[in-house]
């Protein structure tokens, strides 16, 4: 199973030269814990969470107005690739020590973002199916 099924809904996406605060206003507004930092062709260059805001601006008593996102953010994040395995993002997340990781297309443009939460769901629903499938098996 690969990735592809995680890009269906809209990556919620910032420039690194806007501010922190737009940036604040756009995990508000779509209900967001991340963002991925792009370049204007959608290519990813870091990424944005909420708890970078409050460590690297909040706790250090910076002007969230006049600091821009590319001086908080983690800078070259690590990605995957909608041909990706759900095996191999999670060896991936592991790996790099990350929760979430922007899925890019073939031309390394942002097509989705996945996170470590998504992909527990997904196991745990296909473990509910396998224990189904099991029980209806068992007979009387």
């Amino acid at each position: 199973m690969s990735l592809a099924r995680f890009c269906r809904k809209p990556v919620a996406i910032i420039q690194s030269t806007q501010s922190v605060a737009e940036a604040a206003e756009t995990l508000r507004d779509q209900h967001v814990g991340a963002l991925v930092v792009v370049q204007e062709d959608l290519h990813p260059v870091g990424m944005l969470t909420d708890r970078d805001i409050v460590t690297r601006v909040l706790a250090a008593r910076k002007d969230a107005t006049a600091t821009s996102v590319a001086d908080v953010m983690s800078p070259r994040p690590f990605v995957a690739r909608l041909t990706d395995s759900i095996d191999m993002t999670l060896f991936a997340l592991r790996q790099h020590g990350v929760r979430r990781l922007p899925i890019v297309d073939e031309q390394g443009r942002v097509a989705g973002l996945v996170s470590l939460d998504d992909l527990w769901v997904l196991l745990s629903a296909e473990l509910d199916q396998t224990a189904a499938v099991v029980r209806d098996n068992q007979g009387p």
